[in-house]
């Protein structure tokens, strides 16, 4: 074989012999399907159901932090014509 796969951190090997035993596939199976699965997950968009959430979230946050517009005058005093 040309690629050869050697897993040196020992809770990985561990763990990959594990799910091994428990699944009854072999740890190259299990690699597999791991980095698979990593790869879908990191590359695929969000669902559309998290995506709305996420907009609903931001409007209601943006609403939040708009304030009303206060105008000019409200900042000087009416007999002085002076910041307060």
């Amino acid at each position: 074989m040309k690629d050869q796969l050697h897993i040196r951190n020992a809770e990985a090997a561990q763990l990959a012999r594990a799910l091994a035993r428990q699944t009854g596939k072999t740890i190259t199976e299990i690699v597999l399907d791991a980095l698979r699965q990593y790869r879908c997950a990191q590359g695929q968009p969000s669902p559309p159901g998290r995506i709305k959430q996420w907009r609903r979230l931001l409007r209601r946050d943006k609403g939040r932090l708009i304030r009303s517009e206060v105008p000019i005058e409200a900042f000087y005093n009416r007999d002085t014509g002076l910041p307060e």
